[in-house]
């Protein structure tokens, strides 16, 4: 609920009857923290840009969380907001005013069949 919608939506790997209560988070990229996930001891990595081998090999080793592959500009966009607040905030504490705008532009780069359709 947390993440926009996009044509991809969310895939997922590992065992999907496992108890939930931590999860770990990575904005964009995240094969390179599959280790540091697994290291955290956390039940469930979101991220995105997971590519095939990397994934399918961290899910067949036992014990590890279950990974939700997602958009790369679904994981990067939610935190913009309190980004920009906080910049905001940190500066106004220095005396330094600016204005923020958080774009609303969906930059996924992926479409979905219907809107290929769509354009022809």
């Amino acid at each position: 609920e947390g993440l926009p919608g996009t044509a991809g939506g969310l895939r997922v790997a590992g065992d999907l009857d496992r108890e939930i209560s931590r999860v770990a988070v990575s904005g964009g990229s995240g094969d390179s923290l599959l280790g540091t996930a697994r290291a955290a001891g956390v039940d469930v990595f979101l991220t995105a840009d997971l590519r095939h081998h990397p994934a399918s090999e961290f899910v067949e080793e036992p014990g590890g969380p279950a990974l939700i592959d997602a958009a790369h500009w679904a994981t990067e966009w939610p935190w913009l907001a309190d980004a920009a607040h906080r910049l905001t905030s940190a500066l106004a504490a220095r005396g330094i005013t600016v204005e923020t705008r958080v774009s609303e532009t969906v930059t996924d780069a992926w479409k979905t069949t219907a809107e290929c359709e769509e354009l022809k």
